[in-house]
């Protein structure tokens, strides 16, 4: 049903009205006579590919079809790529003023006034101003109170988890008191430092988009020039009784689905560019992560009661008889799926704890965070059953684990160390030895222990995001190969097809 509404609003897309009122949202204006230059741009774009092709007709209108329904996804992936950059900046602005004036007022409400005024009429400013009007004449919907449900107006626009830290951290300086200075300073060169990663991976996939579009222009310059080089060798033969290369159905066919495919690939590219700037993309999809997890927990107590090691020894046994009967066929097999049946489990485990590692160590930072916070006003105990709730699903298997081991051997420290002991995470020791000394000597003497631990999740919440970038730039660059991919379909295509044009024409010189 969803992917049905998405279609059906591509094709409202068609409309320039619905263009334009989606473009609005954008908070950009349409203008209609760039629009009209793109769809003469679109037009000629599929005349001289249909001439370079030496298209019929029918081929023409299907690919100016396909331009015409593309054309107004591109240009409004133009303007939202826009827009994502425009809410970057916007809340790193936000967040980075919050602080700076949280320093001087160390009131929420006026750190958000001082903050209104560094933006003009825009979305940020529309919010802000929502937040304050509830803070200050509101009346609580929740027990969180009017200032929480004020920045959650803010949250609810912008969702990022940044921004909610930020947020988190004023809020609970306020109610509860303390020195911010140190965690105030760590969050600022975070901010810093994401910035600058984040318009460093959008400079890295703005080159692989160009080299997308490269690899686009010469897949089709490869493809053209290997039809003209099978037109010239037909022609040298001199029968004009048998038709061109370019007529025959097939190369019709083909170049044809080739367009198509560039078309597609194009979109593809260009919407890698329109990614939200704010989002934390997972690297796996949560379903599969769970499934991996479950499978590394348990597969010492699958390996226990393994039906496939009778079956594995059954059919080692016959391959070893077909061997010593000289049968070498049935032999070479059994052994094979022997050596399948003794991998393929070991295989799919050590690929699961990879991908369950890793998952774990791009949510880890997130919840070292929201335990830092609450343990500015909470013990350890109270700190961890709080953050259960809101920690990433990969981590709450563990963390249910680990406040079972508080109940029962609450002063040991492998009661702490054990945590997420199954996968190869260094940097959680000493994260996890520092919370067992918060535990054992208490927190009311925050200073440097608690700045190293601030520090250590910041270095961790810099390697996760480096990780996530990584990931997000590897998709992009490896679109370059698609039209590659394309490109040698059609050269086996035309190539053959070309063969057996070759051959029928020395078959008839040969027949005279």
């Amino acid at each position: 049903m969803k992917s049905r509404k998405t279609i059906w609003k591509k094709f409202a897309l068609l409309n320039p009205r619905n263009l334009e009122r989606e473009v609005d949202i954008y908070g950009y204006h349409f203008s209609w006579k760039a629009h009209s230059l793109w769809i003469l741009g679109a037009l000629l774009g599929s005349g001289m590919l249909g001439m370079i092709f030496r298209l019929e007709t029918v081929y023409v209108i299907v690919i100016t079809a396909a331009a015409a329904f593309v054309l107004p996804i591109l240009v409004l992936d133009m303007y939202k790529r826009m827009y994502e950059q425009k809410r970057f900046a916007d809340v790193v602005a936000y967040m980075e003023q919050m602080l700076y004036s949280f320093q001087k007022t160390g009131k929420v409400t006026g750190a958000l006034k001082e903050t209104r005024e560094l933006f003009p009429d825009g979305q940020m400013r529309r919010c802000i101003d929502a937040a304050l009007i509830h803070m200050e004449l509101g009346k609580p919907e929740t027990e969180q109170g009017v200032l929480a449900e004020g920045l959650l107006r803010i949250e609810e626009h912008y969702k990022c988890a940044k921004l909610t830290l930020v947020h988190e951290l004023l809020r609970a300086t306020e109610a509860y008191g303390g020195v911010a200075e140190d965690s105030i300073l760590l969050i600022l060169e975070d901010l810093e430092k994401w910035k600058k990663r984040e318009y460093q991976l959008q400079a890295e996939k703005k080159k692989y988009h160009t080299d997308n579009i490269i690899s686009i222009v010469v897949s089709v310059g490869l493809c053209a020039v290997a039809l003209y080089v099978l037109e010239g060798m037909r022609q040298l033969f001199h029968t004009g009784d048998m038709a061109d290369i370019f007529s025959i159905p097939v190369i019709q066919v083909s170049s044809t689905v080739f367009i198509l495919l560039l078309l597609q690939i194009l979109v593809k590219s260009t919407r890698g560019l329109t990614a939200d700037w704010l989002s934390e993309t997972d690297v796996h999809a949560p379903e599969y992560v769970q499934h991996s997890y479950d499978l590394v927990m348990n597969y010492e107590k699958a390996e226990k009661k393994r039906w496939q090691y009778w079956l594995f020894a059954g059919i080692l046994v016959a391959a070893a008889g077909f061997l010593i009967a000289g049968w070498m066929l049935p032999a070479v097999i059994g052994m094979s799926l022997a050596a399948f049946l003794a991998g393929y489990r070991r295989l799919g485990y050590r690929l699961a704890k990879k991908d369950v590692t890793e998952a774990m160590y791009l949510a880890l930072p997130q919840w070292l965070m929201e335990m830092l916070l609450l343990l500015q006003n909470n013990n350890v105990q109270v700190a961890l059953v709080k953050s259960v709730d809101r920690a990433p699903a990969v981590l709450r298997h563990e963390l249910v684990s680990l406040r079972e081991r508080m109940k029962q051997r609450p002063g040991e420290l492998q009661t702490y160390t054990d945590f997420c002991r199954n996968f190869d995470l260094p940097e959680i020791g000493g994260c996890m030895k520092m919370l067992h000394a918060f535990s054992e000597n208490g927190t009311g003497n925050v200073g440097v222990q608690m700045n190293r631990f601030l520090e250590r999740t910041g270095q961790m919440q810099e390697n996760a995001d480096a990780i996530r970038d990584g990931r997000m730039a590897f998709r992009m660059k490896l679109i370059f190969s698609y039209p590659v991919l394309a490109a040698i379909g059609k050269l086996l295509t035309d190539l053959t097809v070309g063969m057996a044009v070759m051959l029928q024409v020395l078959g008839s010189i040969g027949g005279a």
